[in-house]
């Protein structure tokens, strides 16, 4: 798969980036912010887009908005984040297409990642 991840920490983007591309062989491009995230969408596909909530420039609830009004047909959205009250996990739920709570098992965030993009596409 070809995956965006937009996330600002350092480690957690080194973890996420290194897991994907060693475990589970996919090709990821990295941006730190959510205007970086936004544009790489619009310009180009992508299979799953990895969204941190609280990002530089503009927020990932922000950054899935407008990606849903600018893409036409745009891949699933998931959202990395550290906030898990349950409000938080149901706006991020429907806002894009799944969630995975800060700080992620590297052993199975390919899986989780897979297992949401399987419901997204079964939903469509």
């Amino acid at each position: 798969m070809k995956i965006l991840l937009a996330e600002d920490d350092k480690h957690i983007s080194t973890i996420a980036k290194l897991t994907l591309e060693n475990i589970g062989k996919h090709q990821v491009t990295h941006v730190d912010n959510g205007e970086d995230a936004l544009n790489s969408a619009i310009n180009e596909k992508y299979d799953v887009i990895l969204l941190d909530e609280m990002m530089p420039k503009m927020n990932g609830l922000k950054v899935c908005e407008e990606i849903r009004l600018k893409v036409s047909n745009p891949p699933p959205i998931i959202f990395l984040s550290a906030k898990s009250q349950t409000q938080d996990i149901e706006k991020f739920k429907n806002v894009g297409n799944g969630y995975i709570a800060k700080p992620f098992d590297p052993m199975t965030l390919c899986q989780q990642i897979l297992d949401i993009v399987t419901t997204a596409g079964s939903r469509s």
